[in-house]
């Protein structure tokens, strides 16, 4: 099964993603990590960092010929879970494997510019925590070991939503008529959200 996530920035994709590679036992290829954990010594770095770190969306040709790499590997032969692909038309001509589910995660701009601002990644372990849900005590405890991904700051968090309004919404528009297209609102808690999601694929 081969599915596809998408959603406005912060909705929670790499969250249920997760979930759901645990579920059904699926690899999650988010593309912004492969594209983040990129070597310093490929050929392409420099150019798709050039445009990550300000927020904007790379080469869709570039970054498809990165992804068929990955989907070629062995952890994908029974398919595989997508984050971050499908957020230009365009794309879909570079890459299409007839996703057998799409999944839209919705939520509004307001949360969305929420959770980024307050999301932070731990410098020992490089997991992701969000400071605006996080206990008094837990901040104590790690506030001095967290950072901020360039691209998680407001001046670019703003800029992903106007791409995202441009570029990725008119996808999503598109995709809405196919039959395996199925939207879950996301502002709730992860679990949640999750519930809600095994249940609108039909997997409890």
């Amino acid at each position: 099964m081969k599915i596809l996530l998408l959603g406005p920035p912060a909705c929670g994709k790499g969250t249920i993603g997760t979930l759901l590679s645990e579920k059904l036992g699926l690899p999650l290829i988010s593309v912004g990590k492969l594209l983040r954990e990129l070597p310093e010594k490929h050929p392409h770095y420099k150019e798709i960092h050039k445009y990550m770190d300000k927020g904007e969306l790379p080469s869709q040709k570039l970054v498809a010929k990165i992804i068929k790499e990955r989907v070629g590997d062995e952890d994908c032969k029974k398919g595989y879970i997508m984050d971050g692909w499908g957020r230009r038309m365009e794309g879909f001509e570079f890459f299409d494997p007839d996703f057998d589910l799409i999944l839209f995660l919705n939520i509004t701009e307001e949360e969305s510019v929420r959770r980024v601002e307050g999301r932070r990644v731990c410098k020992a372990t490089g997991k992701t925590y969000n400071i605006s849900t996080m206990s008094k005590e837990e901040l104590a405890r790690c506030e001095s070991d967290f950072i901020q991904r360039d691209d998680d700051k407001k001046e670019v968090v703003n800029h992903r939503w106007e791409v995202y309004r441009v570029e990725t919404f008119p996808v999503i528009e598109s995709l809405r008529s196919k039959k395996s297209f199925v939207e879950v609102n996301a502002e709730a808690s992860p679990e949640e959200v999750f519930k809600n999601v095994v249940k609108a694929l039909g997997l409890d």
